[in-house]
């Protein structure tokens, strides 16, 4: 493990994708593609112009870069869906986090934690929906560890490399509401 990639991981910080940085982003997708996605997710979402573009405009006010240090080096992205409003100006909102593949490990959890703090402290999160495809035990860990509950199983409800996936819901309410 890089001593530099540590110290990084104290100083995150979480930038909104604006229009003038969509072609900075699609080419960061493209390059890390395989340290961020599965093949199927990155095949739908990502693999022609077209597609990303498709993807920019469902979640393009709910896109985030994680950076890491002074640097600003690219850590990964999560966005927001099927979000709601709920009363007292807080919304409600499903996330996925998308992580460069060397931060897995020892700095997805500090990435997914500063993420959380930053959605429930500054973005006003109320509830926080967490969903995992088919048997990630990496990720169920990773997220039973920032203290999500688990909600739900939805039976064969994805599809994942051509298989009948199971939906594994895990949900996390902003703790200082």
């Amino acid at each position: 493990m890089k001593t530099d990639k540590i110290n990084h991981l104290f100083d995150i910080n979480f930038k909104k994708i604006r229009p003038k940085e969509l072609i900075k982003f699609f080419r960061l997708c493209l390059k890390y593609h395989s340290r961020l996605f599965d093949d199927e997710f990155f095949r739908i979402n990502f693999s022609t112009p077209e597609k990303f573009l498709n993807f920019v405009k469902m979640f393009k006010n709910n896109i985030y870069y994680a950076l890491l240090g002074k640097d600003e080096k690219f850590a990964g992205f999560f966005y927001l869906y099927e979000t709601k409003k709920v009363p007292n100006g807080f919304f409600d909102s499903k996330v996925t986090f998308c992580i460069c593949r060397p931060y897995w490990g020892f700095g997805s959890y500090a990435i997914a934690k500063k993420a959380l703090k930053f959605l429930f402290e500054v973005m006003n999160v109320r509830k926080l929906s967490i969903e995992i495809v088919g048997e990630n035990s990496y990720a169920k860990k990773l997220i039973e560890r920032l203290n999500f509950e688990y909600e739900a199983t939805l039976k064969k409800e994805c599809f994942k490399n051509g298989k009948a996936e199971n939906l594994y819901i895990f949900s996390k309410f902003n703790p200082a509401l």
